[in-house]
């Protein structure tokens, strides 16, 4: 029943998505802001080493001063019941890109990640590397990234360890424009320890983001965490099904 109920309620909040009312297009494209700002609030739910329905708040800064952009990201999925956490996730990003063509750009990136419930007390990263713009208008982009770094981990299972090593990080990202003031975007990270290549690390994020004003819109999504190696007495995957509202700025 209670499992029901969850679904009822991510439903409710998404069925506004399919609205048909649109803004006409903006003039000038969000990605052509020396800043942006976009915020997420979000009601979602977990499977995997925890099954919950929670909230959830995201933000990402991005700031482009001529051929160079600097990005921040967070995230964070919390939830208590009866004073115990049945969720805990954070997430930080700093991204530094620097174009050398209008295809071709460089790369540094620094990570931090704590879920306990998953097995780990904290992961983070820094490498740096070059990415590439197969295409990018008003209708679709799609890049690519490749870099190389070092990282550092605090696992907490059944055989606690402390591991630093050097990383691979492969992605690539895809955004689709359905309409004007409707697109979908997907996004594959392979992660790999390149000291135990048996330790990789798959993470997906699809979502379908529907705008109701120049401000505000909906977004339903979902992402995959996969560790093909994983912590002794954790699962090996987790799944978020999210329903948010965006604040645009």
């Amino acid at each position: 029943m209670k499992k029901n109920i969850s679904w009822i309620l991510l439903f409710v909040l998404t069925v506004p998505m399919i609205r048909s009312e649109m803004r006409a297009e903006e003039p000038k494209s969000q990605s052509q802001k020396p800043y942006t700002s976009s915020t997420s609030f979000s009601l979602l739910i977990t499977s995997g080493n925890t099954r919950e329905l929670t909230l959830g708040f995201d933000t990402e800064q991005s700031l482009v001063v001529k051929k160079n952009q600097f990005q921040l990201k967070g995230s964070v999925i919390y939830g208590r019941s009866d004073g115990i956490k049945n969720a805990e996730f954070y997430y930080g990003h700093l991204k530094y890109k620097r174009e050398l063509t209008s295809k071709v750009f460089l790369l540094a990136l620094s990570r931090y990640e704590k879920n306990v419930l998953a097995g780990y007390s904290y992961r983070y990263s820094l490498s740096a590397g070059a990415g590439y713009s197969w295409t990018k208008n008003t209708k679709i982009s799609a890049t690519s990234e490749a870099l190389l770094g070092w990282s550092h981990e605090s696992n907490i299972g059944q055989d606690a360890t402390i591991l630093s090593f050097m990383s691979l990080l492969v992605s690539s990202s895809v955004k689709v424009a359905l309409t004007p003031t409707a697109h979908i975007s997907c996004q594959e990270i392979f992660f790999l320890n390149l000291r135990d290549p048996k330790d990789f690390r798959v993470t997906s994020f699809i979502s379908l983001t529907a705008d109701l004003n120049r401000s505000l819109a909906l977004k339903f999504s979902y992402q995959l965490f996969y560790n093909h190696k994983s912590i002794p007495g954790f699962k090996n995957m987790d799944h978020y099904l999210m329903s948010s509202l965006v604040l645009n700025l």
